[in-house]
């Protein structure tokens, strides 16, 4: 079994996986789309790996 603290981390390291942050946001297939949430340019999608944001 895993320490709280080791569950804390393995937590931070998938949170930080969730988004790629770059300056520029492309559709990368059809099925993207881009959108503006709270002044923040995003690239949502079917796809996990297409999920950006702008920053």
């Amino acid at each position: 079994m895993a320490s709280p603290v080791e569950r804390i981390e393995k937590h931070k390291i998938r949170r930080i996986r969730l988004m790629k942050v770059r300056a520029s946001v492309k559709k990368m297939c059809d099925k993207c789309k881009v959108i503006k949430r709270r002044g923040i340019v995003r690239v949502i999608c079917e796809n996990k790996k297409h999920k950006q944001r702008q920053g």
